[in-house]
C-alpha cells in the first residue's frame, strides 16, 4: 500500500520513494528561528561554595527537625535537605532513615522509637536474607548508640503511628 503524498511535501524524485514530513506550521525545521542561548554564568556565582558537602537526591528533605536531632547525637552529623556537614558519604544510618521516611515506612508525623527501628532492622534482615555483602544499616554501634539515645528520651517503647 503507497501513502499519498502530503500537499505540503514538494515534489522532487526523493519524495516519490518517501514520505516527507513537515510540521504543521509550515515552516520546515531548518528554517525555523533560533532560541537565543542564556550565557553561562560562572561558577563562582552560581552556587555558594559547597566542598565536603554530600548530595542525596534530596532525600533528607524528609527528614524531621526530631530526625536531624537524633542524627546529630548519635552519628555527629549535621544534616540537612541535600547535604551532610562532612565530606564523603552520609552514614547508611541516615540514608536509612531519610528513606524510611520517604517511602512512608516511618509516617510524617510517626517519632523514631526503639520499637520502629527494631522492627525496620528485623524486615531489613529479612528482605534481605542470603545476599551476599549486605549490612544492615539499623545494625552496629550507631544502632546500638541510637536505642540508647531513644530509651533516654523516652521514645523506646511506643510506635503508633497516626
Amino acid at each position: 500500500m503507497r501513502i499519498p503524498s502530503s500537499p505540503n511535501a514538494p515534489t522532487t524524485p526523493s519524495t516519490t520513494e518517501r514520505l516527507q514530513l513537515v510540521p504543521l506550521t509550515g515552516t520546515r525545521p531548518e528554517e525555523a528561528p533560533t532560541r537565543p542561548q542564556a550565557p553561562a554564568r560562572a561558577a563562582s556565582v552560581a552556587s555558594p561554595d559547597r566542598t565536603g558537602r554530600f548530595s542525596v537526591l534530596n532525600d533528607f528533605r524528609y527528614l524531621t527537625d526530631s530526625d536531624k536531632h537524633m542524627l546529630g547525637e548519635v552519628t555527629g552529623e549535621k544534616i540537612e535537605p541535600g547535604f551532610t556537614d562532612r565530606p564523603g558519604s552520609a552514614s547508611a544510618f541516615a540514608l536509612q532513615l531519610a528513606l524510611d521516611r520517604r517511602t512512608g515506612n516511618l509516617a510524617p508525623n510517626q517519632e523514631v522509637t526503639g520499637v520502629f527501628l527494631r522492627n525496620a532492622a528485623a524486615d531489613l534482615d529479612r528482605q534481605n536474607a542470603g545476599r551476599a555483602g549486605y549490612r544492615n544499616p539499623y545494625s552496629g554501634e550507631i544502632m546500638t548508640k541510637a536505642l540508647s539515645w531513644l530509651d533516654a528520651q523516652g521514645r523506646s517503647r511506643a510506635d503508633i503511628r497516626l
